[in-house]
């Protein structure tokens, strides 16, 4: 059956079908089948997602010409109530959206949604990566559920002019809204009223406290370079990637980050930082010609995961092809992390994924999970990936641990 949903927080359980409103989990009929996006109390049910169908084509994009008109006229309606709500101060985060507008409003605007969702399901072939963006949309939708926990005395003492917008941001905005369609390679951005989980400044980070008792953050060493190396079915170090160069590629060079500045000077088209004899030992090592033949064709980029890029010149095409690739591999290992927090844990939680890193919500209780958590992350399809492990109370006060 096709429905609606009406708000998207996990408390605000409300949903239109056939003309009706239910805002009682017990009267909301058991046959529900399909509707338009995910929203988190709508996990348990087997349902098919229409927005996913677009693989974050805009929806004005898709629309036939007789729907455009209806949409146009509903959609500047929602705006003009978001903006009364907005200038009335209402915060959408502590009410639930249907509370605050006619239900006849309710009614016209699911009236046409259900057009355009219909539209979409008979007319747009189902994606074969379908499974991977219903998986991932549950996962961020989750993620949104959880208030991010800020320590408003430690924000005072923090207070800057230069931060004073991103500290604005911070107090007005109370969960991390992820966008899974943001960006062409399929990494992760935030919505505009999201918490700025993905740019906050790094002297910010103190005043983010976990609900329970540790975050821990997990992160590939050297993700990119690894995600090179799985491509070419090549051996994964066992010792952190740039000081495996240093030793093997840059023996003249003195530190390991004047390594890691070279390689990647050399792998996405600089000579900066590279000499002639580092360029012929990397070549040797990494034969980016041969990637490029079999994953670049007529200006398209086709990853290992069979995400399809378009319109890529040949000078950003590898950037593309490693980039998409290592934030796809991040994606499926916080899935399976997620996966076993909410089937062992006693309440901890993926709390965020920052770049090539998860960031876990734990209770001192869960620590013992940890060493099946660190084998999850680091077992992927191109190989063992060496992890690194940081516990804190805070964001911006994590400490090192040993694997």
């Amino acid at each position: 059956m096709l429905f609606q949903t009406l708000d998207d927080k996990a408390e605000c359980v409300g949903i239109c079908s056939d003309g009706q409103l239910y805002f009682q989990p017990d009267d909301i009929p058991q046959n529900l089948s399909r509707t338009w996006n995910y929203a988190p109390y709508l996990r348990p049910l087997d349902i098919e997602y229409a927005s996913l169908y677009l693989e974050g084509a805009l929806l004005n994009d898709c629309l036939p010409e007789y729907l455009k008109d209806d949409w146009e006229d509903v959609s500047k309606k929602l705006t003009s109530f978001k903006r009364s709500l907005d200038l009335g101060q209402v915060n959408l985060q502590e009410n639930c959206f249907y509370d605050l507008v006619p239900k006849r409003f309710l009614l016209d605007f699911c009236g046409i949604k259900d057009k355009i969702t219909s539209y979409v399901f008979e007319n747009i072939r189902r994606p074969d990566r379908y499974s991977f963006y219903h998986h991932v949309a549950c996962m961020l939708g989750d993620i949104s559920t959880h208030p991010v926990n800020v320590d408003h005395r430690v924000l005072q003492s923090l207070s800057q002019p230069k931060l004073k917008n991103q500290i604005e941001q911070i107090k007005s905005r109370q969960h991390v809204v992820y966008k899974q369609f943001g960006t062409k390679t399929g990494r992760l951005s935030t919505a505009k009223n999201s918490f700025p989980i993905l740019t906050l400044n790094k002297s910010l980070r103190s005043a983010i406290k976990p609900t329970n008792d540790y975050f821990i953050e997990i992160d590939f060493n050297g993700a990119e370079v690894r995600t090179l190396m799985g491509i070419l079915n090549m051996e994964q170090p066992t010792e952190d990637v740039h000081n495996f160069h240093l030793r093997e590629v840059f023996p003249e060079l003195a530190t390991r980050d004047e390594a890691k500045v070279s390689f990647f000077a050399w792998l996405y088209g600089s000579r900066r930082h590279t000499n002639a004899a580092a360029i012929k030992k990397l070549e040797s090592y990494y034969n980016k010609t041969a990637i490029l033949k079999k994953y670049y064709q007529d200006s398209v980029v086709t990853t290992p995961y069979n995400k399809i890029m378009t319109g890529v010149d040949s000078h950003h095409a590898l950037n593309y092809l490693i980039q998409s690739t290592a934030a796809e591999l991040t994606l499926k290992q916080s899935l399976k992390v997620e996966r076993l927090l909410s089937q062992a844990s006693q309440g901890s939680h993926l709390a965020f994924i920052i770049h090539d890193a998860i960031v876990l919500d734990i209770k001192e209780a869960d620590l013992p999970l940890l060493p099946a958590i660190i084998r999850l992350m680091s077992s992927t399809n191109f190989g063992k990936f060496e992890v690194n492990i940081k516990q804190g109370t805070s964001l911006g006060l994590m400490k090192e641990i040993k694997n």
